[in-house]
């Protein structure tokens, strides 16, 4: 078998041109090119300071149905800590309880640990995934994924609603007009 007689050379010149250039890998970890530094959507910094109280608590402790919540107190979370709120206090009074924890504090984060939790969640009743019936049938809702992405405000309003209706009866559980 012959070899072309510019073929060594030709792998030799190209490892060189590597070596001396590098692969295009970044400098350091966690640096894509020198004095830069690649943030994750995940990774983004807060800019919200730490609350005054990293737990709040809505409706009565021994109520059937006990929601916690671990996502930080700030104004991306708002909406969430809107509706649980209103929920334990307008919409079943005396039937929902709702704990809201900010992992972000040392309290808060003990708290998570405590419920063997890794990630931002919900949990309802101790569980962070519900079956939820719907017409098109029973489909799982993960509340330990991002909300808006994976489950949305609609898909936990129905799953305390569902939660509720179960605990006290379906007449407990107010219609979407209410």
């Amino acid at each position: 078998m012959q070899r072309s007689p510019g073929v060594v050379p030709a792998v030799l010149l190209a490892a060189f041109a590597v070596f001396v250039g590098g692969c295009g890998r970044p400098t350091l970890p966690g640096q894509q090119f020198k004095g830069e530094r690649y943030t994750s959507p995940g990774t983004v910094a807060t800019e919200s300071p730490l609350p005054d109280e990293p737990i709040r608590e809505w409706g009565p402790p021994d109520a059937k149905v006990q929601v916690i919540a671990y996502y930080p107190f700030d104004d991306r979370h708002q909406r969430l800590v809107d509706l649980l709120r209103e929920a334990a206090e307008e919409r079943y009074p005396g039937k929902l309880y709702v704990k809201y924890v900010d992992p972000r504090t040392p309290e808060g984060l003990a708290l998570m640990r405590r419920a063997e939790l890794q990630v931002q969640a919900i949990t309802i009743n101790g569980e962070s995934s519900v079956d939820l019936d719907s017409p098109a049938g029973v489909r799982t809702v993960d509340l330990l994924r991002d909300m808006g992405r994976y489950w949305t405000e609609d898909d936990l309003t129905k799953v305390i609603d569902q939660e509720v209706g179960k605990a006290y009866g379906r007449e407990a559980v107010p219609s979407p007009t209410e």
